[in-house]
């Protein structure tokens, strides 16, 4: 058994209450690799009405659209990410590595005789 402390974090975005985190980004890079909120939904064991109201809240809170819906067809529905959605995916991303690497540079500091985990 390990009895060395181990760093654990985890951080997210706010305006007017919890914005943006890891959840969300896996939603919308599920939507991004998958074509499909229902499908990104189903991946993450959500419910797609669940999705749906946290895109739609999460739209309000930043005040842009982070998914472009096609309703169905001929070829079926769809989602696709805006521009505005990959452009802070990307800078979340960025942050979150930066971040990483500082709160184990930070965390060797302080204790030096324990190991990095994240």
């Amino acid at each position: 058994m390990d009895n060395k402390l181990n760093l654990k974090f985890k951080l997210w975005l706010e305006k007017d209450g919890k914005v943006f985190g890891e959840g969300p980004y896996q939603l919308l890079a599920g939507v991004e690799s998958l074509g499909s909120l229902r499908k990104s939904a189903q991946r993450m064991n959500m419910s797609y009405s669940l999705a749906h109201k946290l895109i739609k809240s999460l739209e309000e809170r930043l005040q842009y659209p982070l998914i472009e819906r096609t309703v169905g067809g001929q070829g079926g529905g769809g989602s696709q990410l805006t521009n505005e959605a990959k452009h802070l995916m990307k800078q979340y991303d960025t942050f979150m590595n930066d971040a990483e690497v500082t709160l184990n540079k930070l965390f060797q500091s302080h204790f030096p005789e324990e190991k990095k985990d994240s």
